[in-house]
C-alpha cells in the first residue's frame, strides 16, 4: 500500500468503438499499477457501451456527455471536449490524474517508477506539443489544463493544435515544473510509440479501426490492425520477416480492391 507521502492516481480515458483497446488498457493498468492506481473514470464517447464499460477493472465512473457539435464539425470527434469535462467535473480522491488514450497502456510495473509530479508525452516529432496518450499531473492543477485550446482553429489553419497539444505550455506558463517525455518507435518504426524507456506503449489511431467513422476507417488497414492487435496481446512489439510479407500482401490487396471499388462505384465508394 502507498504511504501518505506517496502519490496515488486516478486513470482518465475516453472509449470509442469496440472494447479491445479500453479492456487492454484497464487490464494492464490493474496488473502493473499495483495499489498506486486506485480507480478509473471512463468517458463513453460511443455513447452506447456504458454498462459494459462499468464492468471493467478499476472503473468507478462511466461518464457520457452530449456531443460537442463544434468540435465534431472540425475533426469528426470531440475528444478534447470529453477530456475537459471528465478532468474538470469528475470527483477525485487521489493526489494525481493519469490521462491516457484508450489505445495506450503500460507494459511493465516500472511505468510509474520515479515518475515526476508532472510528466507529459510529447507528440512524435515535436519538442513542445504534448499528447494525451500519456499525461500525469496533480489533481490540484487540473483547473490549469485545457485539452480544447486551439482545437477549433483546425477548421481554418493547418497545423493548429490537436487534442491536448497545449497542456505542457499551459502548465509551464503557470509556473509548474514539467517533464516532457520523448518517444521511441515501436514495431520496427512502422507503428506505435514507446515512452518512459518502453514501459508505456501508444498505438495511435486505434479508434480509427474500432469505430464507425467511415473517413477514419479508411486511414488504416483493417487487416494490418488485426495483426498488430495479435502481436500486442502476445507482448511482442517487433515485426518478423513473415509479418512484413503479410503486411505487404494486405497493402497490395487493399490498394487494388479500393481502386476497383472506385472505378465501379465512383466517388461514393468508401475505402476498406
Amino acid at each position: 500500500m502507498p504511504t501518505e507521502a506517496e502519490p496515488t492516481y486516478t486513470l482518465v480515458s475516453c472509449h470509442y468503438g469496440d472494447l479491445f483497446w479500453i479492456e487492454h488498457l484497464l487490464e494492464t493498468v490493474q496488473r502493473y499499477g499495483g495499489s498506486r492506481v486506485v480507480e478509473a473514470v471512463i468517458v463513453d464517447q460511443s455513447r452506447e457501451r456504458s454498462e459494459e464499460l462499468g464492468q471493467l477493472p478499476l472503473v468507478r465512473d462511466v461518464l457520457t456527455f452530449e456531443p460537442n457539435a463544434e468540435q465534431i464539425a472540425v475533426e469528426g470527434h470531440d475528444h478534447p471536449y470529453a477530456l475537459d469535462r471528465a478532468v474538470h467535473e469528475a470527483s477525485f480522491t487521489t493526489s494525481h490524474i493519469i490521462v491516457m488514450d484508450s489505445d495506450a497502456f503500460p507494459t511493465s510495473d516500472k511505468w510509474l517508477e520515479n515518475i515526476p509530479d508532472i510528466a507529459l508525452a510529447l507528440t512524435p516529432g515535436s519538442k513542445r506539443n504534448t499528447h494525451p496518450c500519456f499525461m500525469v499531473f496533480p489533481v490540484a492543477d487540473r483547473d490549469i489544463v485545457n485539452f480544447s485550446e486551439g482545437f477549433l482553429d483546425r477548421a481554418q489553419r493547418k497545423g493548429a493544435p490537436d487534442t491536448g497539444r497545449r497542456v505542457g505550455t499551459q502548465l509551464q506558463e503557470a509556473g509548474r515544473a514539467v517533464t516532457l517525455l520523448e518517444h521511441t518507435p515501436a514495431f520496427n518504426g512502422y507503428r506505435g510509440s514507446f515512452y518512459r524507456d518502453g514501459t508505456v506503449y501508444h498505438h495511435g489511431h486505434g479508434s480509427f479501426m474500432a469505430g464507425g467513422h467511415d473517413q477514419y476507417k479508411g486511414f488504416v488497414s483493417q487487416a494490418s490492425e488485426k495483426l498488430y492487435r495479435k502481436r500486442i496481446l502476445q507482448g511482442r512489439f517487433q515485426l518478423t520477416p513473415l509479418d512484413f510479407f503479410g503486411l505487404f500482401v494486405r497493402y497490395a490487396w487493399r490498394r487494388g480492391f479500393n481502386k476497383a471499388r472506385l472505378a465501379l462505384i465512383g466517388p461514393a465508394a468508401k475505402p476498406e
